[in-house]
């Protein structure tokens, strides 16, 4: 989408472009046809040849490693300034406040992706299908159309019913300046997540990731400012909702300027030299009927929205058990009590939870790379990368967890002020926990590839139960120590039914899969133990020599060379 300048060409495309002019070629590679011979080449190669373009077109998409590598660097930037805003928030703020903005922020992520329907969420798995069938902009109309539709309609609601919203997201009557500002909130996330998913789901990955930073950097500059001049919780929530606004104006300059050549394919000419046009693109331009397109997408939408609205009742089930279960205290309220309860959780929770948001990221990225495989038909290729990503991520959370826990008297006595004395006590399993979330996000990616996402929502209904049973039941006798073994005890349970609907559904299912779930379990015991371990097995992969060629194939061809002698 965006226009860049291509970092590394395949040797086949050069070759080509020096001799035919590459426009058979194109043909295939655009159209990622399964007879092309690129399905034979190695990962890294399949993915470079994505940056070919024509002469005539701008648009290009960034291979995986590239991108991958964009992504991480500007998340883990904008993750450390998430780090120091969650820092500051809770030296401003007291716990309560520090309560209240989670139960908030856990509305607006919450509330989103629910009241959309879905709809949004088939861009990742199928912008790519539609692009190649010719019909991208019916495609995005009318999604637009009822994403659109359907956020005028809630916040319509929110307006009309503020001291009702109140009470669901606190447990009180507030302010409605403040529901206003939560519904401003919500506003700015759906444009904000819609531009970014679009320009995703083109695998604009740094185009993305410009805009993450952005927001990032962009929140904790605003909200930190306003607290220290003195403005109030309410404020807070507005500068949220206007850095979702700022970020989205370079996606969708980006969008705007390469749209027609996102949608180029090829000209008459190549169409008409290409043996495998009529089976792989329709006969003419007609887009999809709207009914063809209803009927093709929601099966996919349904799961997809059955998985968020689960998905985020169980992510939110902890803090309002807690907000329920704990009792009053003799200087306060069991409302007061229950929102700082929440706040000491929400302090343990700020580090595991950049690990999280750094999965999510890579489950988001890889996504439409598993798309384009399962449409060229390389379904090897989908299992090994997703394999290879699962065990990537196990190794490094663990160690960066193990690190974390080490550092924690640190962060919580210095820059804290020792005010959140149980937030570090529950910290290590938040880390495993977290951790856990984290390979979920990245292994569901396969049953989405494969349509099958509608076994996610049913693992996260056996974890939400489970949440929900073992909090009751944990609560009232341990405090917030028994919710956060209840949370993790109950992510442990969506873990296993997520493998065990990935196998059932095909996926080849080996040691490795044992070993990158159980590593995380380590960090209960000692960060030492957990960073040996992760240190050794990281090793074991490195000397499996069909594993080290398939990471060094992975990276771009410059870091590849200067990795290549320790293979």
């Amino acid at each position: 989408m965006n226009k860049v300048t291509p970092i590394s060409e395949p040797t086949f495309a050069n070759a080509a472009t020096q001799h035919v002019a590459s426009r058979r070629e194109f043909v295939r590679v655009a159209r990622n046809d399964p007879t092309d011979s690129r399905s034979q080449l190695p990962m890294s190669t399949a993915d470079s040849a994505t940056q070919s373009t024509t002469p005539r077109s701008a648009f290009r998409v960034d291979s995986l490693a590239i991108g991958m590598i964009v992504m991480l660097a500007m998340t883990v930037l904008g993750r450390g300034i998430g780090f120091i805003r969650g820092m500051a928030f809770c030296r401003l703020m007291d716990d309560t406040d520090v309560g209240r903005w989670s139960m908030a922020f856990g509305f607006i992520t919450l509330i989103t992706p629910v009241m959309l329907l879905g709809i949004p969420g088939v861009l990742p798995r199928f912008t790519e299908h539609f692009r190649l069938k010719r019909s991208l902009t019916p495609f995005v109309r009318r999604i637009a159309i009822g994403t659109l539709s359907c956020t005028v309609i809630f916040v319509t609601t929110m307006l009309w019913l503020p001291d009702w919203f109140g009470w669901i997201v606190f447990l009180q009557p507030q302010d409605n300046r403040l529901i206003y500002g939560v519904a401003g909130a919500v506003v700015g996330m759906i444009v904000y997540n819609f531009i970014s998913d679009l320009n995703g789901s083109l695998r604009q990955v740094r185009m993305v990731s410009c805009m993450q930073f952005m927001q990032g950097v962009g929140f904790t500059l605003l909200s930190v400012a306003w607290l220290l001049t003195g403005g109030t919780f309410t404020g807070v929530v507005w500068m949220f909702a206007a850095s979702c606004l700022v970020a989205s104006i370079p996606g969708l300059w980006s969008l705007v300027r390469s749209w027609d050549s996102a949608q180029i394919l090829q000209d008459s000419e190549e169409e008409s030299n290409s043996p495998a046009a009529d089976k792989t693109l329709p006969s003419d331009d007609v887009p999809f009927g709207l009914w063809n397109m209803i009927r093709r997408l929601a099966p996919y939408a349904t799961a997809l929205w059955l998985m968020n609205l689960i998905g985020n009742l169980f992510e939110l089930s902890d803090r309002y058990m807690i907000l329920h279960f704990i009792p009053a205290t003799e200087t306060l309220s069991a409302e007061i009590a229950g929102q700082a309860a929440v706040g000491q959780y929400h302090s343990g929770r700020i580090i595991p939870m950049l690990l999280l948001s750094l999965g999510t990221m890579i489950g988001g990225v890889m996504l439409p790379y598993l798309s384009a495989d399962w449409e060229a038909k390389r379904f090897a290729a989908v299992q090994t990368r997703l394999r290879d990503a699962l065990l990537a991520v196990s190794i490094v959370f663990t160690c960066g967890s193990a690190m974390a826990i080490l550092l924690g008297p640190w962060i919580f006595n210095v820059l804290l002020q020792g005010r959140y004395t149980d937030g570090m006590t529950l910290m290590p399993m938040a880390l495993c926990f977290c951790t856990w979330a984290a390979l979920v996000t990245v292994g569901q990616n396969y049953l989405w590839t494969v349509e099958k996402g509608k076994w996610v929502p049913v693992a996260m209904a056996a974890g939400l139960l489970s949440n929900l049973a073992l909090n009751a039941w944990l609560l009232p006798m341990y405090g917030l120590q028994g919710a956060v073994i209840a949370t993790l005890c109950s992510h442990g349970v969506v873990m296993s039914g997520v493998w065990l609907a990935m196998i059932g559904c095909g996926y080849k299912v080996d040691m490795t899969l044992v070993v990158l779930s159980l590593l995380p379990v380590s960090l209960l015991v000692s960060p030492y133990v957990a960073l040996l371990l992760a240190i050794a097995i990281g090793l074991m992969a490195w000397n499996d020599a069909a594993t080290r060629r398939r990471w060094l194939e992975s990276l771009p061809d410059k870091v590849r060379s200067k990795l290549m002698p320790l293979g």
